[in-house]
């Protein structure tokens, strides 16, 4: 037992020397009488000293692995929360898109909104305005050219393009053209 007492000693005392210097040596003559190692003879001195290296050496590759594990996991978190953040701005991103092209509010939902065109209709010309009957103006985002026989007060329908921006479909054609809101 008090062999085991110390080697624990002689091995925590180990850590502290340098790993170049036998632990023997690192210890007073006080200390060796005091742990009760002056008794030792040479041979047990050599293998306290190659125990006490062993144990160093390991817990440094302990240590090493541990700081290598801690290491990893915070890359992971990091990753991790560098992608939920990107996602998030992502997402943002596409929604500030979204409103700005239709010039809506944001909502959590996209409704197809069902409306009229106010006045005559005959199509749409690359930069057609059309003012609706619920008091919103839309505009033609595309350079398409469709002409239509005259239309009085047309229903139309505006849903949001999955590509983002909005289609404004003549319901009676079954026609679409983008469109942002202007008004």
């Amino acid at each position: 037992m008090k062999q085991f007492r110390l080697l624990g000693l002689g091995l925590a005392l180990v850590g502290a020397a340098p790993a170049a210097d036998k632990f023997w040596q690192q210890l007073t003559a006080e200390e060796r009488a005091r742990a009760g190692l002056d008794q030792l003879t040479p041979g047990q001195q050599a293998a306290l000293d190659e125990l006490a290296g062993r144990f160093a050496r390991e817990g440094a590759r302990h240590q090493v692995a541990a700081a290598q594990a801690q290491a990893k996991a915070e890359a992971i978190a990091a990753v991790q929360q560098a992608r939920e953040q990107a996602r998030a701005d992502a997402k943002s991103e596409a929604r500030r898109q979204k409103v700005e092209n239709a010039g809506l509010a944001a909502r959590d939902d996209d409704e197809t909104i069902r409306t009229r065109i106010s006045g005559d209709f005959r199509g749409w010309t690359g930069h057609t305005a059309f003012p609706l009957e619920n008091g919103q103006v839309w505009q033609q985002t595309d350079k398409e050219s469709r002409f239509f026989p005259k239309m009085v007060n047309p229903e139309v329908e505006l849903v949001p393009s999955k590509w983002g921006g909005w289609k404004l479909t003549v319901v009676k054609e079954g026609l679409w053209v983008k469109v942002k809101r202007i008004k």
